[in-house]
C-alpha cells in the first residue's frame, strides 16, 4: 500500500507531511529573499552608489549614464509634446517618476 500513497501524492506518515511543509516554507522564504535582493536595486538612486552594479546593469559608468540622460530627457519631452498629451495629470501616476529611472529601466 505505500506505493499507492506515493503514487496518489498522499503523505505516508505525519512526519513526512511535516517535513514536506517545513521544506516548502524554507523554499518560499528563500525565494522571497532572493526576489527582494533583486528588486531592491531596480532604481538609479540605489545603483549609482554601486559602480560595479551600474556597469553590470547598463554597461555604462556613472558619468556616461548622466550624459546620456540629458539627451534622453530632451528626446522624451519632445515625444510627449508631439503626442499632444495633456500635462494636467489625467490618468494614473507613473511608477518611474524620474528620467534617470526611466532610462535605467530601458537600458
Amino acid at each position: 500500500m505505500p506505493w499507492a500513497c506515493h503514487w496518489l501524492g498522499i503523505a505516508e506518515t505525519k512526519l513526512h507531511n511535516r517535513l514536506y511543509r517545513k521544506l516548502k516554507i524554507k523554499y518560499f522564504l528563500l525565494k522571497n529573499y532572493i526576489i527582494y535582493i533583486v528588486m531592491s536595486i531596480l532604481n538609479y538612486k540605489d545603483a549609482k552608489g554601486k559602480p560595479a552594479a551600474l556597469i553590470a546593469m547598463t554597461s555604462l559608468n556613472r558619468n556616461e549614464f548622466e550624459k546620456l540622460c540629458i539627451y534622453f530627457c530632451d528626446a522624451w519631452n519632445a515625444k510627449i509634446e508631439s503626442e499632444g498629451r495633456d500635462p494636467s495629470g489625467c490618468g494614473r501616476k507613473p511608477r518611474l517618476t524620474t528620467m534617470e529611472d526611466k532610462l535605467f529601466f530601458i537600458l
